[in-house]
């Protein structure tokens, strides 16, 4: 199986007043294709920057980073804008739901973001929407949505261009137990669909729902 990620050596620091505090330390992470790992971590311990240059949102200070054979680390900021915008559907904590627009149109701002007519756009959604059990609520408001609902929504969001990564930032962490279990059931139904899944997480239970679960502890891996 062909590796969707594969990072080595990578290193990344902050400037914190007059120190340099070094938050991930000669990182090497390999992610097959269709794969769904857990990465776990406390607060504090590099795991939201991790999550960052993964997602194309930060790069290393140092060390390589292929995604999908792309050579990530020699990419300027507008090829990053691109290749985040194809490869990656963010899933995070929080939804970032428009509040004015519908779910129709939350859903494809992703598609029209790249070009896309918005006739086009909703028609590419409409089996996303019909997958993820929200056909009844196309026309329905964020407020008019249950926590989980809205969360299937940004899910539906981060599927519909197709990405070669689903990337979860603590996405049970708005969930009550019962709505968090749906969610992470959901996730192993994407991956078996063949989507790869990666989930940042602070929480055992989260972690134990993937296939593989990554440790990383003050700025270092565990496998």
């Amino acid at each position: 199986m062909e590796n969707m990620i594969s990072m080595k050596k990578i290193n990344k620091s902050y400037k914190m007043g007059a120190e340099q505090l070094h938050v991930l330390k000669d990182i090497d992470l390999t992610v097959k294709k269709g794969e769904y790992i857990a990465i776990l971590g406390p607060s504090g311990s590099g795991k939201s920057t991790l999550m960052n240059l993964i997602g194309c949102m930060d790069k290393a200070d140092s060390g390589e980073y292929f995604l999908g054979g792309q050579p990530v680390h020699d990419m300027h900021d507008r090829e990053l804008t691109h290749i985040r915008n194809r490869e990656i559907g963010f899933v995070f904590q929080k939804y970032h739901l428009i509040p004015r627009y519908n779910v129709v149109q939350n859903i494809i701002m992703p598609l029209l973001v790249r070009g896309e007519t918005h006739y086009d756009a909703v028609k590419m959604c409409e089996g996303t929407i019909a997958a993820l059990g929200l056909s009844d609520r196309m026309k329905h408001k964020p407020s008019e949505l249950s926590g989980g609902q809205q969360q299937r929504v940004a899910i539906a969001r981060a599927l519909v261009g197709k990405p070669s990564i689903l990337l979860a930032d603590e996405p049970t962490g708005a969930l009550d137990s019962h709505t968090g279990g749906e969610l992470l059931e959901l996730f192993n139904q994407i991956n078996d669909m063949g989507n790869t899944v990666i989930v940042i997480t602070h929480d055992l239970n989260v972690a134990n729902h993937a296939k593989r679960v990554i440790k990383i502890i003050d700025g270092v891996l565990y496998s």
